[in-house]
């Protein structure tokens, strides 16, 4: 303890921001598949090509995820590839957002997601 009470700095600090990280990185991982079905939904005219692309397109994004990115993949790429195809795969998300929703929700999807996985492969490097 120092002299006012309080316990000397240490890593635990570290550990909570890295746990809130990950918790982020989750929550985001789950937006980006909320924000595909939904842009999804929002294509076309046709009931059809609405339902069927508001199921593909979270259903690829998560195949792609699984694949190269999911922390328990065999096949995980590797930092930094790993996180340029991450920002690839939230540009997408961003771009199709901003034209089928609203510029605002893609913007605001693209900035948290690739501040949150950026801080986490900068922190894996050290």
């Amino acid at each position: 303890m120092t002299s006012a009470g309080v316990p000397p700095a240490t890593g635990g600090h570290q550990h909570v921001v890295t746990g809130v990280l990950y918790a982020a990185s989750f929550l985001l991982e789950l937006t980006m598949l909320t924000v595909l079905a939904l842009s999804g939904a929002a294509v076309g005219e046709s009931l059809l090509v609405r339902v069927a692309a508001g199921i593909a397109l979270p259903v690829a994004a998560a195949a792609v995820w699984a694949v190269w990115m999911a922390p328990t993949s065999t096949h995980r790429l590797a930092n930094p590839r790993r996180l340029v195809a991450q920002v690839g795969l939230f540009a997408l998300t961003g771009l199709l957002a901003a034209g089928l929703l609203a510029p605002w929700v893609g913007a605001a999807f693209f900035v948290a997601a690739t501040l949150v996985f950026g801080e986490l492969a900068r922190r894996e490097k050290r």
